[in-house]
C-alpha cells in the first residue's frame, strides 16, 4: 500500500496572484493566495479515549463482537447484520452478542437505526475521507 494512503497529510495549492485594496491606507497590494486542505485517506480514524471508554464495558468475547462490527461498516458507517448472524460468524453464544451491542449502544458507541441495522458513532470511529465523516456526523447528531 502507498505510504501516502496510509495518514491524514496537508495539502497546499498556489492558486496565484490577486490584487487587493489595503482597508487602512487604501492602496492596492498584491497578494500570493495559497488554499490549505486536510486530506483524510481511507483507513479506520478512532477517537482513542472514547473507543477506549466504550471498549473497557466489554470483556474478550465481547470484544470479538465490537471488533467484527467495525470490520464490517459500510459507507455510511453503518454495519448491516441480524445478532444471530453475528453469533453464528464469530461462533459465540447469542446472548453474548445480545449484551455486547446493548452495553455498546448504553455507550453510544453505536445506536440501533432499525433491526438489523447499527450505525457508528462517527465521533469515534469513522472510515472514510473527512468530509464523509462530517456528512455521516450532521446525519448522526441530528437522528440523536
Amino acid at each position: 500500500m502507498e505510504k501516502s494512503k496510509l495518514h491524514t497529510t496537508k495539502r497546499m495549492k498556489v492558486i496565484g496572484t490577486e490584487t487587493y485594496i489595503n482597508q487602512a491606507s487604501g492602496e492596492i497590494e498584491e497578494m500570493q493566495v495559497i488554499q490549505f486542505t486536510d486530506r483524510d485517506f481511507n483507513f479506520h480514524k478512532i477517537w482513542l479515549q472514547y473507543f477506549i471508554n466504550s471498549i473497557k464495558l466489554i470483556g474478550n468475547q465481547k470484544l470479538k463482537v465490537a471488533f467484527y462490527v467495525i470490520d464490517n461498516l459500510d459507507e455510511h458507517n453503518r454495519f448491516i447484520g441480524t445478532l444471530r448472524k453475528v453469533a453464528d460468524q464469530l461462533n459465540i453464544s447469542l446472548d453474548t452478542v445480545r449484551k455486547t451491542m446493548t452495553a455498546l449502544q448504553e455507550a453510544d458507541f453505536l445506536r440501533k437505526v432499525q433491526a438489523g441495522v447499527y450505525q457508528v458513532n462517527p465521533d469515534i470511529i469513522f472510515k472514510g475521507s473527512q468530509k464523509d465523516r462530517l456528512n455521516v456526523l450532521t446525519v448522526y447528531q441530528k437522528e440523536g
